[in-house]
Protein backbone atom coordinates (compact mmCIF):
# COMPACT_ATOMS: atom_id res chain seq x y z
CA UNK A 1 0.00 0.00 0.00
CA UNK A 2 2.64 2.42 -0.97
CA UNK A 3 0.15 4.34 -3.14
CA UNK A 4 -1.97 5.44 -0.17
CA UNK A 5 -3.47 8.90 -0.58
CA UNK A 6 -4.63 10.98 2.34
CA UNK A 7 -8.20 11.88 3.12
CA UNK A 8 -7.98 15.42 1.72
CA UNK A 9 -6.18 14.29 -1.43
CA UNK A 10 -8.83 11.66 -2.09
CA UNK A 11 -11.64 14.14 -1.42
CA UNK A 12 -10.10 16.72 -3.73
CA UNK A 13 -9.61 14.14 -6.52
CA UNK A 14 -13.22 12.90 -6.25
CA UNK A 15 -14.53 16.45 -6.25
CA UNK A 16 -12.60 17.30 -9.42
CA UNK A 17 -13.86 14.12 -11.08
CA UNK A 18 -17.43 14.99 -10.11
CA UNK A 19 -17.19 18.42 -11.74
CA UNK A 20 -16.24 16.85 -15.07
CA UNK A 21 -19.19 14.43 -15.07
CA UNK A 22 -22.28 15.53 -17.03
CA UNK A 23 -25.33 16.37 -14.91
CA UNK A 24 -27.92 13.65 -14.56
CA UNK A 25 -31.18 14.29 -16.42
CA UNK A 26 -34.09 15.33 -14.21
CA UNK A 27 -36.89 12.85 -13.71
CA UNK A 28 -39.92 13.64 -15.87
CA UNK A 29 -42.90 15.07 -14.01
CA UNK A 30 -45.89 12.73 -13.78
CA UNK A 31 -48.88 13.77 -15.88
CA UNK A 32 -51.84 15.39 -14.13
CA UNK A 33 -54.70 12.96 -13.46
CA UNK A 34 -57.66 13.31 -15.77
CA UNK A 35 -61.06 13.77 -14.13
CA UNK A 36 -63.12 10.62 -13.86
CA UNK A 37 -66.48 10.66 -15.65
CA UNK A 38 -68.46 9.67 -12.52
CA UNK A 39 -66.68 12.12 -10.21
CA UNK A 40 -68.68 15.28 -9.43
CA UNK A 41 -67.13 18.60 -10.32
CA UNK A 42 -65.76 20.54 -7.37
CA UNK A 43 -67.50 23.76 -6.57
CA UNK A 44 -65.36 26.84 -6.78
CA UNK A 45 -64.24 27.95 -3.32
CA UNK A 46 -66.37 30.55 -1.64
CA UNK A 47 -64.85 34.01 -1.44
CA UNK A 48 -62.82 34.59 1.70
CA UNK A 49 -63.80 37.38 4.08
CA UNK A 50 -61.40 40.30 4.48
CA UNK A 51 -58.69 39.79 7.10
CA UNK A 52 -59.74 42.94 8.97
CA UNK A 53 -63.25 41.54 9.56
CA UNK A 54 -61.99 38.40 11.34
CA UNK A 55 -62.39 38.10 15.09
CA UNK A 56 -62.25 35.54 17.91
CA UNK A 57 -65.55 33.93 16.85
CA UNK A 58 -64.75 33.77 13.11
CA UNK A 59 -64.37 30.53 11.17
CA UNK A 60 -60.74 30.18 10.05
CA UNK A 61 -61.06 26.75 8.43
CA UNK A 62 -61.61 28.21 4.96
CA UNK A 63 -58.21 29.91 5.19
CA UNK A 64 -56.56 26.52 5.79
CA UNK A 65 -57.73 24.99 2.52
CA UNK A 66 -54.96 23.83 0.16
CA UNK A 67 -55.94 26.29 -2.59
CA UNK A 68 -55.47 29.36 -0.33
CA UNK A 69 -52.08 31.07 -0.70
CA UNK A 70 -49.75 30.43 2.21
CA UNK A 71 -49.24 34.13 2.92
CA UNK A 72 -53.00 34.76 3.17
CA UNK A 73 -53.43 31.78 5.52
CA UNK A 74 -50.57 33.07 7.67
CA UNK A 75 -52.18 36.52 7.90
CA UNK A 76 -55.49 34.96 8.95
CA UNK A 77 -53.84 32.87 11.64
CA UNK A 78 -51.99 35.93 12.95
CA UNK A 79 -55.33 37.70 13.17
CA UNK A 80 -56.76 34.74 15.12
CA UNK A 81 -53.81 34.84 17.48
CA UNK A 82 -54.25 38.53 18.22
CA UNK A 83 -58.05 38.65 18.40
CA UNK A 84 -58.70 35.66 20.69
CA UNK A 85 -57.66 36.40 24.30
CA UNK A 86 -57.44 32.68 25.10
CA UNK A 87 -54.66 32.37 22.52
CA UNK A 88 -53.09 35.83 22.80
CA UNK A 89 -52.61 35.66 26.59
CA UNK A 90 -51.25 32.12 26.67
CA UNK A 91 -47.93 32.12 28.47
CA UNK A 92 -46.90 28.51 27.96
CA UNK A 93 -45.49 26.08 30.45
CA UNK A 94 -42.12 26.47 32.07
CA UNK A 95 -40.29 24.00 34.23
CA UNK A 96 -40.03 26.53 37.04
CA UNK A 97 -43.85 26.70 37.26
CA UNK A 98 -43.95 23.48 39.27
CA UNK A 99 -43.78 23.71 43.05
CA UNK A 100 -42.04 20.44 43.81
CA UNK A 101 -42.28 21.03 47.57
CA UNK A 102 -46.07 20.91 47.54
CA UNK A 103 -47.80 17.53 47.71
CA UNK A 104 -48.97 16.38 44.33
CA UNK A 105 -46.84 19.06 42.63
CA UNK A 106 -49.42 21.72 43.21
CA UNK A 107 -50.21 24.43 45.70
CA UNK A 108 -52.02 23.46 48.88
CA UNK A 109 -55.71 24.18 48.82
CA UNK A 110 -57.53 25.75 51.74
CA UNK A 111 -59.21 22.41 52.43
CA UNK A 112 -55.91 20.49 52.67
CA UNK A 113 -54.67 19.67 56.14
CA UNK A 114 -51.17 18.37 56.66
CA UNK A 115 -52.31 15.66 59.10
CA UNK A 116 -54.75 14.24 56.54
CA UNK A 117 -52.08 14.31 53.83
CA UNK A 118 -49.61 12.47 56.08
CA UNK A 119 -52.23 9.86 56.91
CA UNK A 120 -52.88 9.39 53.20
CA UNK A 121 -49.16 8.82 52.57
CA UNK A 122 -48.05 6.87 55.66
CA UNK A 123 -51.33 5.44 56.93
CA UNK A 124 -52.67 5.81 60.43
CA UNK A 125 -49.88 6.14 62.96
CA UNK A 126 -50.34 6.36 66.73
CA UNK A 127 -49.99 9.89 68.10
CA UNK A 128 -46.97 9.07 70.30
CA UNK A 129 -45.01 7.74 67.30
CA UNK A 130 -45.86 10.78 65.22
CA UNK A 131 -44.71 13.07 68.04
CA UNK A 132 -41.50 11.08 68.62
CA UNK A 133 -40.75 10.87 64.93
CA UNK A 134 -40.09 7.12 65.13
CA UNK A 135 -41.32 4.87 62.36
CA UNK A 136 -44.00 2.38 63.38
CA UNK A 137 -42.65 -0.90 64.70
CA UNK A 138 -43.26 -4.06 62.74
CA UNK A 139 -45.18 -6.93 64.22
CA UNK A 140 -42.98 -9.43 66.01
CA UNK A 141 -44.42 -12.24 63.90
CA UNK A 142 -43.35 -10.68 60.61
CA UNK A 143 -39.89 -9.66 61.79
CA UNK A 144 -38.89 -13.19 62.85
CA UNK A 145 -38.19 -14.87 59.56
Amino acid sequence: MADEEGFLSRWSRLKREGEDAPPEPAAPEPPLPEPVAGEPEREPPSPLPPIDSLGADSDYTRFLAPDVPVELARLALRRAWVSDPAIANFRGFAEYDWDCNAPGYGALRATDTVADLLNAVFGDMPEEEVAAGDPPEKDSETSET
